[in-house]
């Protein structure tokens, strides 16, 4: 899958996503740090990325004006970082259970998806 993941999430998270087969970036790492949200959102549609975010608020709000807007939308997946442990291996949890999801959802529908925690 195609990724963007939002700057508060780790960029070794998208290095994990990218070894394990998948096409990541981070909002950080295209120059996208401070960037709204609606910008981050807009660039995800651009490249037709799903947004990871922990902003989830925010983030619906921007996904439910480019749907009353008619405009083209992607899927957003809310993750709490403090689900996945902490330390050097959190990013590495976060990237299996980003994996895990996108085999159960290979298809996922354009809207909000809520990612649990490590099992």
């Amino acid at each position: 899958m195609r990724w963007l993941l939002d700057e508060m999430l780790p960029r070794a998270a998208v290095d994990a996503l990218n070894d394990r087969g998948h096409e990541a970036v981070s909002a950080v790492g295209i120059d996208m740090r401070g960037a709204s949200d609606d910008t981050v959102y807009a660039t995800a549609v651009e490249q037709s990325r799903i947004v990871v975010t922990e902003d989830e608020d925010d983030f619906e709000r921007v996904l439910m004006q480019a749907f009353a807007a008619g405009g083209p939308v992607v899927p957003i997946v809310v993750v709490r970082k403090a689900r996945f442990g902490r330390g050097g291996s959190m990013p590495y949890r976060l990237a299996e259970a980003l994996d895990r999801w996108s085999v159960e959802n290979p298809e996922p529908f354009v809207g909000a998806h809520y990612l649990r925690g490590a099992e």
